[in-house]
């Protein structure tokens, strides 16, 4: 057994960073210690003027094309590069069935996708810092699967199939569809089939092309148009609209693994655009630009510093 498993403080003091180096290296080398450092990224709400990306979203679409598609897990980025540790009570209730015994569990870091078959044959595609758990010996019986971040489900007829998340339940039958939740927020994009998404203040049915974003369980927004195949983020681009300046930031840390040295100041400023998974100076550039954000970039260390609008 290793020394954290019978230390019940031990989760408490890692986040809080009260942990000795050893014991540190020792718990982030394990799954566990994986799936919650994968998790760890600051939540805070902005706004922004509007920004139309499509001509960059078009130059990086014609790049990202020639691209291999993932077939088991694809590492886009991984560079070595620091991140932060937050402590949040939030944080620990979010992901403590992580830690749940005779959970199958399926984990992605920085930059990596990964697909996962379920035990009907259903597919599921992580992205960047996600993580799915589900109970494989009980799945006939219950077709559950817990995620934190973000996935791509296509899922073979059957029974009930439910994704529950922080933000709300996902409920289909056979279907395919994305879903990303982060930070109190979920969006729920539907692809083939229909999709039942609830919360407790929140029951919407989705049909092909249908999409919706919950925050902390209330619908926020809605939206339906014409969808490819597959979801951009599986062919190498981040697609965000109308979210959070702190949204676009904590999906930099995710695809790069990027540190990011922030004071707040931009609370007014909202992100509508597109970046490359492959190549973090370009996403910075796009995502910070285009909103006259100054800033400084250590491609070495994997240090963002956002030092304010440009005047």
């Amino acid at each position: 057994m290793s020394r954290w498993e019978d230390d019940e403080t031990f989760l408490s003091r890692w986040l809080n960073n009260e942990v000795s180096p050893e014991e540190k290296a020792d718990f982030e080398a394990s799954a566990e210690g994986k799936d919650y450092v994968a998790m760890m990224k600051a939540a805070e709400r902005f706004r922004a003027p509007d920004y139309d990306a499509r001509s960059q979203l078009d130059k990086l679409k014609n790049t990202i094309a020639t691209l291999p598609k993932p077939v088991a897990k694809v590492i886009w980025m991984q560079p070595a590069f620091r991140y932060a540790v937050a402590a949040s009570v939030v944080l620990i209730t979010v992901i403590a069935f992580l830690l749940q015994p005779n959970l199958t569990r399926v984990s992605t870091g920085f930059g990596e996708q990964e697909i996962a078959f379920l035990p009907d044959g259903s597919e599921v595609r992580l992205n960047s810092s996600s993580s799915i758990a589900y109970d494989a010996d009980e799945w006939q019986e219950n077709r559950t699967v817990k995620l934190v971040g973000e996935a791509f489900f296509n899922v073979k007829k059957g029974s009930d199939f439910v994704v529950n998340t922080e933000g709300g339940n996902v409920k289909v039958l056979g279907t395919s569809f994305n879903v990303r939740s982060r930070n109190n927020t979920l969006e729920v994009v539907c692809f083939t089939g229909k999709v039942n998404v609830s919360s407790t203040k929140t029951d919407e049915d989705l049909t092909p092309g249908m999409g919706l974003r919950l925050n902390q369980g209330v619908l926020e927004r809605s939206w339906t148009k014409t969808l490819g195949e597959l979801p951009s983020w599986i062919n190498g681009i981040t697609n965000l609209e109308d979210v959070p300046l702190q949204e676009a930031l904590n999906e930099l840390t995710d695809v790069f693994g990027v540190e990011i040295d922030y004071d707040n100041t931009l609370d007014s400023l909202l992100f509508n655009g597109a970046f490359p998974n492959n190549d973090a100076e370009a996403a910075i550039k796009l995502v910070l630009e285009p909103l006259n954000i100054r800033y400084t970039f250590e491609s070495n260390s994997g240090n963002l510093v956002i030092q304010g609008l440009n005047r």
